[in-house]
């Protein structure tokens, strides 16, 4: 899981599972609050090998059957 700390004034995001969405996060926070500024103790943190969640599982295997399914109907 990745997140964004800014250190300037404490702010900790909520857990997101792609690197981008903390990126995007700390991007929307920098404008709305530093106006636009990159605070020094600004970071992202995470992506430490977190194996997946149940819901995880259920997310790639919905993704999985969807995927054959286009297969299957692109061969018949």
């Amino acid at each position: 899981m990745h997140r964004y700390e800014c250190g300037n004034c404490n702010l900790v995001s909520h857990p997101f599972t792609l690197r981008r969405g903390a990126e995007d996060f700390g991007f929307e926070h920098r404008q709305r609050r530093h106006d636009g500024m990159h605070p020094d103790e600004a970071i992202l943190s995470g992506g430490g090998g977190r194996m997946p969640q149940a819901g995880d599982w259920k997310i790639f295997a919905i993704v999985a059957v969807l995927l054959l399914v286009g297969l299957v109907s692109k061969v018949l």
